[in-house]
């Protein structure tokens, strides 16, 4: 499992605003066909990193924010795919096969 520092702050809001838990997310991530948009299209920083996968626990595609920093991975927040998110990341199957 890839490894991502969760601050508390970060982690609490993501549990109490979407109801996605950290080992969700890092499921997702590990998705072997997540989709990485790199940078995040929405980031005003540019910093951040957009991953679109599979979590098994949940059994939803979940969009997971991440930024990199020095080699490592910071969580930012996770949520339930819309469905443009879906439909992006079902394409991105789809196109690899």
């Amino acid at each position: 499992m890839t490894a991502i520092e969760w601050d508390s702050r970060a982690a609490a809001h993501m549990w109490r605003r979407h109801g996605v838990t950290q080992t969700e997310a890092e499921e997702a991530i590990d998705d072997p066909e997540a989709l990485l948009l790199t940078p995040d299209p929405a980031s005003r920083s540019g910093k951040s990193d957009r991953y679109i996968g599979w979590s098994s626990t949940r059994a939803e595609v979940l969009v997971v924010i991440v930024v990199r920093h020095e080699g490592l991975l910071y969580g930012g927040n996770a949520w339930p795919a819309n469905e443009s998110h879906r439909k992006l990341y079902e394409g991105s199957r789809h196109d690899e096969r």
